[in-house]
Formats: structure tokens, C-alpha cells, sequence
């Protein structure tokens, strides 16, 4: 009996320990997407996750989604029941109130394209209102870091992967 009762024990524990390892994965936390995404698969390998958020996020950054592009005061949308969302970090104050369907948005992808992006902060609670908005991927064409851009982020819900990608290429 007081084996199987360490044994239960030992198992909550575990459970508990995972939980809260993904949590701090998908935390506010900001990092590189490629490390994001090699975090997320470990996590889910530890966790013998049968349902992989690893491959649902390269699937929104790797292939074409249904997608609304929202930027400079003008909303464009391609498809029915869009995932994705672009945007421009001059046009996140004026998202809340842009007439579009917020509900099946899974990823956010914010452009930094100017050198005047790079001083503008990046105000993620107007995301408040995505009921199913898991990603916010910030990608820069400009010169900058990894910290320059943490630095931009404010308002980040605990439960979005935040996460860059610094392409001078882009």
C-alpha cells in the first residue's frame, strides 16, 4: 500500500512538473522561433503529448492560411475563417477597432519594417478579444536584437507563445 501510494504520489508530481515546464515555454517568455519551436517538441515529447502544437505551429508558419492582413487603417481578408493575422506595429492601436472576424485567429504575425518600428512598443493586450490566438510571431527586416525586440513587448498574456525572427532578408 505505501507503494502504490508513493508511486501515486510521485506520478502527480510529475504531472504537475510538466505542466508547469509548458507553461513557461508558451510563458512571456520571448525567444528565437526556431528555439521556440525545438522547446514546444521537447515539452511535448517529456509529456507524451499525443497531440503535437509543434506541427500545428509549423504548419501557421510554414504553409498558406486563410489570413487577414490588417494595415494602415485598411482590413483585407483571403479565405473563409481566417488563422493568421498580419500586421504592422504602426497599426496594433487601432486593431481593436477593425471590423474582422477575431475568432478563429490562431497567429499573430507582426512586421517591423521600418527603422521607426524598432521604437514603437508592441502593446499585446489589444490581442485581449482573439479567442483562439495562441502565437504572436514579431518579424524584423530591420538591424536589431532579441532584446531590442523583448523590450517593444508589452501586455503579454501568459498563455501566447511570444516569439522573433530577425530576417534582414525579409
Amino acid at each position: 500500500m505505501k507503494r502504490l501510494l508513493l508511486l501515486l504520489v510521485l506520478a502527480l508530481f510529475c504531472v504537475g512538473a510538466n505542466a508547469q515546464e509548458v507553461r513557461a515555454i508558451s510563458g512571456s517568455q520571448l525567444i528565437e522561433v526556431n528555439a521556440y519551436v525545438a522547446n514546444l517538441r521537447a515539452s511535448e515529447v517529456s509529456a507524451r503529448n499525443a497531440v503535437s502544437n509543434a506541427n500545428r505551429l509549423e504548419h501557421l508558419l510554414k504553409e498558406v492560411q486563410p489570413a487577414v492582413y490588417y494595415l494602415a487603417g485598411e482590413v483585407k481578408t483571403y479565405g473563409d475563417n481566417p488563422t493568421a493575422l498580419y500586421t504592422n506595429s504602426s497599426a496594433l492601436n487601432s486593431i481593436s477597432s477593425a471590423a474582422f472576424d477575431r475568432a478563429s485567429i490562431e497567429i499573430v504575425t507582426i512586421h517591423l519594417s521600418e527603422p521607426a518600428d524598432l521604437s514603437r512598443l508592441l502593446d499585446l493586450s489589444v490581442f485581449s478579444n482573439f479567442p483562439n490566438l495562441k502565437y504572436i510571431y514579431i518579424m524584423s527586416n530591420q538591424e536589431t536584437t532579441g532584446t531590442n525586440i523583448s523590450n517593444l513587448v508589452r501586455g503579454n498574456n501568459a498563455s501566447l507563445g511570444v516569439f522573433y525572427k530577425i530576417d534582414k532578408g525579409a
